[in-house]
This record gives C-alpha cells, structure tokens and sequence, in this order.
C-alpha cells in the first residue's frame, strides 16, 4: 500500500496567513500539520507516501529537505501547475501508484484515527475502497449512508427504503483500491466523489471505517483555534497528545499551553504559544491568540483574537 498527502489547496479561508505559508506547514502545537500527518503515516508501515503541491510549492519542497528526519524516506513530489482537485490529484501518479491499494490523507487535519486498524479493515474486507467516516452527521455537509460497515449512499444519492441505515461524514481520509482508480477520469479536475458514485451504481464494495475520537478541520482561524482547545481540554489530554504526535515538552498551564523554548510572555489567558516570543506587550495580556515562533510583539499591537506570526497579524472572526 501506498500513501497520498493532499497538500496542494489553496488555503483561502486561512488567508492572510496563508500567503506566506501553505496550510500544511501551519503549527499545530508547534509542529507543522504536514510533519504530524506524515509522521502517523510512517507509524503504520506505509513507507512509499506522495505529497501533491500547488500553492507555495517552494516552501514546501524546502520544508521537507530541511527535516530529513521526518521526511526519510523522502516523499514523491506530486506537482500541479494548475490545481486538479480530489480526483485529479490521482491522475500524475498513476504511473507510481501501479496496481497497489492508495490511503489518502489531508494536509489540513488533525485526528486521531486507528490508521493501522484501517488498513487492516480493508485488507481483510477486501472491498474495492473504504472510507473514514465521522459517528456523526455533521450540518452543512454531504452525508454519508451505512449500513453495518456498507456505505450504501453519498451526498445526494438515493438509500433504498427498504435499507436500514445511519448518516455519517465522510472525514477525508480514506484508502482506495485500482476498481476506483480506473473510475476516475483521466482529464481535468475531477471529484473523486463521483467515481465513488459511479462504483456504487456498479454494486462495488465500498466500506465504512467510523471513527468516534478526535477529527479536528483546521480550515478556517475558529476552527484551527478551536481545535487547539479541543486538545487542551480533552479528557485523555496526555492520550491523545501521544496519539497526535505532538511534543511531549508541552507545557500546559492553566487555560493555555506554551510549545518549544522560550522566552514566553508572564501574561496570557486562553492562548497557544509556539515560543520563542519576545518584545513588551505593556500591561495587556495575550488573550485568545496562538502565536508562532519568532514572533516580536510591537507595543501597542493589539494581542487579542488572533493569529499573531511574525510576518502576519490576523483576527479569529
């Protein structure tokens, strides 16, 4: 089996911040998305791991040669010149790929899913794909339908009145096999949901993976905050620390949670701090904010509701 890192999007939701950096390498706790990903991909004996680029393929590929120890062995560089989307990004690696099993991973994610015990469920299914689907319909998004471990409709499909079923939604994170591979098509940009829809309508087995812990989308500045509290006030907060990846030298204090060396600022409250971080903040508190490393606070900058780095200085609306 092999491994495709989606880290080609555009990022606009996140923009300014991701202008100067592709999602992937924004911190999370510290450490880039696209390190922590990587690194839990490894973890399950997966060792033949693509990374598609688009927006800031530059710093990309610098990121990955600077950190040999993550990136080793190093990844198959996918790059699009123009963006191909969820099905297309299958399109320059078919030649690589071959005829093996692919798990497809987003650069813009965190969770803790059981990756191992997924590759397991679809080898001894031996279905032609499965899917990670959240225990949870989330509002706003396309469903999923399923049936024991049958995913039986998705998005806008027709259930069968006669099928029992539950709605679910669909992660992102899933492993796909040459049957669906062969039905996407081989031009433009096109959405792998549809050759999921075009192997349904064929009776294909596509399996059903739920996943009922942490799933969190760092798409947009409340939901990257968000999911930063989402750690620090889990009930397995150390669990699920080591389950990320993350650093075992967090410090969390209180309602905040300091990554890396200092210096740290004395006054916060409800912030992230990835240090070092310098510079007098006066007699105002670091409120809400996660701030990067490096970061120089200005006197007078305001230090509350935001993603404060030293190139970008942006609110969470």
């Amino acid at each position: 089996m092999k491994a495709l890192l989606l880290a080609a999007g555009l990022g606009t939701r996140l923009r300014p911040l991701t202008e100067v950096l592709p999602k992937p390498l924004c911190l999370f706790y510290g450490r880039p998305i696209l390190d922590l990903v990587y690194e839990q991909i490894k973890k399950v004996g997966i060792h033949q791991i693509a990374i598609n680029t688009h927006h800031l393929p530059l710093v990309i590929n610098q990121h990955i040669q600077k950190h040999p120890a993550v990136y080793t062995p190093p990844p198959h560089i996918s790059h699009e010149p123009e963006i191909l989307g969820t099905g297309g990004a299958i399109n320059p690696l078919r030649a690589w790929l071959g005829s093996d099993d692919l798990l497809i991973c987003n650069g813009d994610v965190m969770a803790d899913i059981d990756l191992k015990a997924l590759v397991q469920q679809h080898r001894e299914s031996g279905s032609d794909a499965t899917m990670v689907l959240l225990d949870r319909h989330k509002k706003g998004t396309n469903p999923v339908a399923y049936e024991g471990t049958a995913i039986r409709a998705i998005g806008d499909q027709p259930v069968k009145a006669t099928e029992r079923h539950t709605l679910a939604t669909f992660s992102g994170i899933h492993i796909i096999g040459p049957r669906l591979v062969r039905a996407i098509p081989a031009g433009g940009s096109p959405s792998i949901i549809e050759a999921y829809h075009r192997l349904l309508a064929e009776g294909a087995r596509i399996q059903a993976f739920i996943h009922r812990g942490f799933w969190e989308d760092l798409g947009t500045p409340r939901d990257y905050f968000a999911a930063h509290q989402a750690v620090l006030l889990h009930p397995d907060r150390a669990g699920l620390c080591q389950r990320l990846g993350l650093d075992p030298s967090i410090r969390f204090e209180g309602d905040s949670a300091l990554c890396g060396p200092g210096p740290f600022p004395e006054r916060r409250q409800n912030s992230f701090l990835f240090g070092p971080i310098q510079g007098d903040q006066g007699e105002q508190p670091i409120q809400s904010c996660l701030v990067y490393p490096s970061t120089v606070i200005k006197p007078g900058q305001k230090l509350e509701n935001g993603i404060i780095t030293p190139e970008v200085c942006m609110g969470i609306v």
